[in-house]
């Protein structure tokens, strides 16, 4: 395997976060409550004497790692301790070992930034690090609840070789976070890049730029192979080579919703070094320069003054015409052109989805937007809109449309779920106009990447939920997008697919109408599903159940939804292998798909004669609630899930 990374002698101090990145403080603004500050980072001096691995004790006070610096083989462990690393700890903790990963918002307390200053885990011992990987969240000491960490134990996952490789690997590349100093300037070269890009960027891109680095099985969209001279974000033409100032700011911004971090921590010299060296790896950059041509910059003109209801109506049918065929009537990605055919196995991805604007890669913004539609995302199959398909104040027209189908910001996450008292009988229906007057807490997830069969990438990034009671009954609407649902549901009226696009006025009558396509009412292989999680009572036990599923001692139920046989089970289990099926499931559902989103309601009583139920009582303490999503047509069964952390249900 190619060298993932050199170690510089060159002058070097560590990057300084902004206070925003403390993990204390991030939980505090994602938790809106104060907890102990012992809570969010546990100290050396909390950590046990030893621990137990595997049946065998282990001294922590005496461990040391076997794997040190200046070992002829360190390293070959330093470039197995990278694979350990990207196959299963930077989808959270990020490419720059920050907490920043693709799942570093889904999870809180947010996953620990290894280079922090202040609590980073490479100014503790590194026997510290091996009893958080060995133990994980759950191996906590009773009295840094209620930490609800997510961090799992990874004690029977990995082997104590790859536990200390990749502890190896931390330390060292976590020290490796460069910037400029003040009285430092060189002069960019190919060569400097071509050091700076081994040391950052092989991992992923690979030490050719073909994409094929240690961690690119496990991204999606997967790394750019920069051979091909593809770059998405351009201020070019569509299928031109971009200019050097959009590579530059790739580099330096990175790509939103990607594995793709921003790199402005490096020196400008190193970042235009690498955009030297990035030209040298695909050869439509030389034969661009052979040719003595100049790029064609696409300009973003000035946007009207005033966003109007008639410029949206317009733009609406732009959309009709020219975007509902891929993204659907709603922006959620479910077009008459896209079904069946995505596969984010091997890349081939659903269109973006335009209700949620803060997932979009350039930006939001109507400059970004317009960038974005006249130049297309080359590479992908994101079209550009021509000046001759749409004339600049058509485009306007359109853009403020599109930022119709989504908030103008991100709701935030709160930990705690308010359950508000209603009057009267709670509808079973998600379509009552009742449940339109509730409102909805999001709730970020994660794909499950612990055990089994995991989940590296899903389509389901949240789900939104609405609760409320009567005193009598809980109800709980489930809310999430997916751009395509189980086929089973057309029997029933559940189903509202996004139809084909009509056909622009200019081509009436010469052209024949694009058709619905036609989809068998049957059952897909794996049905499309959701679960709400709780603690099974036990008032002998304190804190919460481990959040996946569960532990041995700690069993949670289930309330699983499925689309075949479109109904809810309930489960009880004892981690994520351990499932017993219980009969007394006495919750209603009713679910309906329409336009690229799954709107699920679930109700039942509250209290419940069986010991083993979950308790729901107005005004007691709050009760924890977690969940898991399912998308069947992405082939996600069993373990392969999206997961949440623990909330807290608040009842009125």
């Amino acid at each position: 395997m190619a060298r993932l990374f050199r170690f510089s002698n060159r002058p070097q101090r560590m990057f300084i976060e902004t206070a925003c990145t403390l993990l204390g403080a991030a939980f505090f603004l994602l938790s809106g409550s104060a907890l102990p500050a012992l809570a969010f980072n546990p100290d050396p001096k909390d950590a046990p004497k030893s621990i137990v691995v595997k049946g065998k004790t282990v001294d922590l006070t005496s461990l040391k790692n076997p794997y040190q610096k200046g070992s002829s083989k360190y390293p070959e462990h330093l470039e197995e301790g990278a694979e350990v690393y990207f196959r299963n700890c930077y989808l959270c903790h990020g490419d720059l070992l920050d907490g920043k990963g693709v799942f570093g918002d889904r999870f809180f307390p947010p996953p620990a930034n290894f280079r922090h200053p202040a609590n980073g885990v490479i100014y503790k011992p590194q026997a510290y690090a091996y009893w958080r990987i060995m133990k994980g969240g759950a191996g906590l000491p009773e009295k840094l609840n209620p930490w609800d960490s997510a961090m799992p134990a990874w004690e029977d996952q990995l082997t104590e070789t790859e536990v200390w490789e990749v502890i190896a690997f931390i330390y060292e590349t976590a020290k490796e976070i460069w910037v400029e100093e003040p009285e430092t300037k060189t002069k960019p070269s190919v060569e400097r890049g071509r050091e700076v890009y081994q040391n950052h960027c092989a991992a992923c891109h690979g030490a050719t730029g073909k994409g094929d680095g240690v961690a690119a099985p496990y991204s999606s969209p997967k790394p750019r192979n920069l051979t091909k001279g593809q770059y998405k974000l351009r201020t070019t033409r569509y299928g031109k080579i971009p200019t050097d100032e959009d590579i530059f700011k790739i580099i330096t911004l990175g790509l939103n919703g990607t594995a793709m971090p921003g790199w402005k921590h490096l020196p400008e010299s190193d970042r235009w070094s690498l955009v030297a060296y990035l030209k040298t790896l695909a050869k439509k950059f030389e034969k661009f320069k052979k040719r003595g041509k100049k790029l064609e910059i696409i300009s973003v003109p000035k946007p009207p003054a005033k966003i109007t209801v008639e410029s949206i109506e317009r733009g609406k049918k732009h959309f009709m015409v020219n975007c509902s065929g891929c993204h659907g009537v709603k922006g959620r990605g479910d077009g008459n052109k896209t079904l069946k055919i995505v596969d984010i196995e091997t890349d081939a991805l659903w269109p973006r989805n335009l209700s949620k604007s803060w997932t979009f890669k350039r930006g939001a913004s109507r400059e970004d937007l317009f960038l974005t539609l006249r130049t297309g995302l080359y590479g992908s199959a994101m079209p550009r809109f021509s000046n001759k398909l749409l004339k600049d104040e058509e485009l306007w027209d359109l853009i403020h449309f599109v930022q119709t189908l989504s908030p103008g910001e991100k709701p935030k996450v709160t930990k705690q779920i308010s359950v508000k008292k209603v009057s009267g009988a709670i509808p079973i229906d998600p379509t009552d106009d009742f449940w339109k007057n509730v409102a909805a807490h999001l709730i970020p997830l994660g794909g499950q990447i612990i055990k089994n069969e995991k989940l590296y990438f899903s389509t389901t990034d949240s789900l939104n939920i609405k609760a409320v009671h009567n005193g009598d009954e809980i109800a709980f609407q489930i809310i999430w997008d997916d751009p395509d649902f189980d086929p089973v549901l057309q029997k029933t009226d559940s189903v509202k697919r996004s139809p084909p696009p009509p056909i622009p006025d200019f081509l009436i009558g010469q052209v024949e109408p694009e058709e619905q396509r036609e989809i068998p009412a049957v059952p897909q292989e794996f049905p499309d599903a959701v679960a709400l999680q709780f603690p099974v009572p036990d008032p002998a036990k304190s804190g919460k159940p481990y959040f996946l599923n569960g532990q041995d001692d700690r069993p949670v139920n289930l309330w699983k939804w499925e689309s075949h046989p479109n109904k809810v089970k309930k489960l009880k289990a004892q981690g994520l292998d351990v499932l017993e099926l219980v009969k007394d499931a006495l919750v209603e559902s009713k679910a309906l798909y329409e336009y690229g989103q799954y709107r699920v309601t679930l109700k039942r009583k509250m209290t419940s004669k069986n010991a083993g139920d979950t308790q729901f009582k107005s005004g007691n303490k709050t009760v924890p609630i977690g969940f898991n999503v399912w998308n069947g047509t992405a082939g996600e069964t069993g373990t392969k899930m999206t997961v949440s952390s623990w909330f807290d249900l608040a009842l009125d």
